[in-house]
Order: C-alpha cells, then sequence, then structure tokens
C-alpha cells in the first residue's frame, strides 16, 4: 500500500516538473519573439520604445497632456 502513495507521488511529481518545464519553454520563446520583432521594427522602421509607447497609449485613450 505505501509504495502505491510513493509511486503516485513520483508520478505526480513528473508531470508537475514537466508542466513546469513546458511552461518556462514557452514563456522564453514570446520573450524571443517579441524581443525579434522590437529590434527589427528598430532597425527597419526606426520605431523605436517611446514611439511604441505613445501608439499603445493613444490606443487605450490615455494621454500625457
Amino acid at each position: 500500500m505505501d509504495w502505491m502513495i510513493v509511486l503516485g507521488a513520483i508520478i505526480l511529481a513528473l508531470l508537475i516538473v514537466g508542466w513546469v518545464f513546458k511552461l518556462i519553454k514557452n514563456t522564453v520563446k514570446i520573450i524571443l519573439i517579441v524581443t525579434f520583432l522590437f529590434i527589427a521594427l528598430y532597425v527597419v522602421g526606426g520605431i523605436g520604445p517611446a514611439d511604441l509607447w505613445e501608439q499603445f497609449q493613444q490606443w487605450t485613450g490615455q494621454s500625457q497632456r
């Protein structure tokens, strides 16, 4: 009976660790994609972070006036 509890705990721990690694992998992937897009916008179009922030504020209706 005790070995079933230990086996269940090991399986559950492996599932949780696998899920955490998938989460970290996907997060890093998204960060790299967004970083590449920001760099491409800056190099190709000369659009910097301040320009993006200003446009975002216009879309959300916020203004710094």
